[in-house]
């Protein structure tokens, strides 16, 4: 019986490739989307600093000096551990966009908010905040761009980090008869096509995205 494949829509660290193969599947790996800086112009600093992705914090630690200064909202345990390796301890890390927004739903918001992100953002956090009339303003500072990669063999998984991600791999390839293991809720609700399931990892870590997998196939006795 042949191997289940994982076809993994991010190219995964090596500790990660091999979790998969000693598990008894098999890996194949692309970067279903690829990331442009963009010239932009630092601002003065303000009260809050949003930082939605690690992509955007790992340019802005480059280009902002000024991080210390103020209270930096950030998304992912990635962007948290690149803030504090330069020295800059987040006022609050969340799990997810959705986490974020509730959080300054709850707060004093009289501050100047800076968002600092990538072209494709999600619409609804400008929403929220001008529905809130807060001092926003938003920066873009890299560009995302889908990658074309047609597979003939249809992977039995495919695993998903982004929205972003599901948008480029679905374009070029069929999902009806894959099953597709995500990051979160946000990235297992933008599939245009109708894929074979649909799983969402337990917390929005690569790692566990890679272990989703693994367990439901073991458990399946596919493994």
């Amino acid at each position: 019986m042949a191997k289940p494949v994982l076809l993994a829509t991010k190219v995964l660290d090596a500790g990660l490739r091999e979790r998969i193969t000693h598990a008894g599947l098999a890996y194949v790996g692309y970067n279903a989307i690829s990331i442009e800086a963009v010239p932009f112009e630092i601002p003065t600093p303000s009260s809050f600093v949003v930082l939605s992705s690690k992509n955007a914090t790992n340019l802005v630690l480059k280009h902002v000096n000024w991080l210390q200064e103020t209270k930096v909202l950030c998304v992912g345990e990635t962007s948290e551990i690149l803030l504090n390796e330069k020295g800059v301890k987040p006022f609050k890390t969340a799990q997810n966009m959705a986490e974020l927004i509730y959080f300054i739903e709850k707060m004093d918001k009289k501050g100047s908010f800076l968002h600092f992100c990538g072209n494709r953002r999600m619409s609804l956090f400008s929403e929220k905040m001008t529905q809130w009339t807060c001092d926003f303003k938003e920066i873009i500072v890299y560009h995302t761009k889908k990658v074309r990669k047609v597979f003939n063999e249809r992977p039995d998984a495919v695993l998903f980090f982004s929205p972003s991600g599901v948008e480029s791999y679905e374009q070029y390839n069929d999902l009806s008869q894959s099953i597709c293991f995500c990051i979160g809720t946000t990235t297992a609700k933008a599939f245009k096509q109708k894929p074979k399931e649909v799983h969402v990892a337990n917390s929005p870590k690569t790692a566990h995205v890679v272990a989703k997998a693994i367990h439901y196939f073991k458990t399946q006795q596919y493994a």
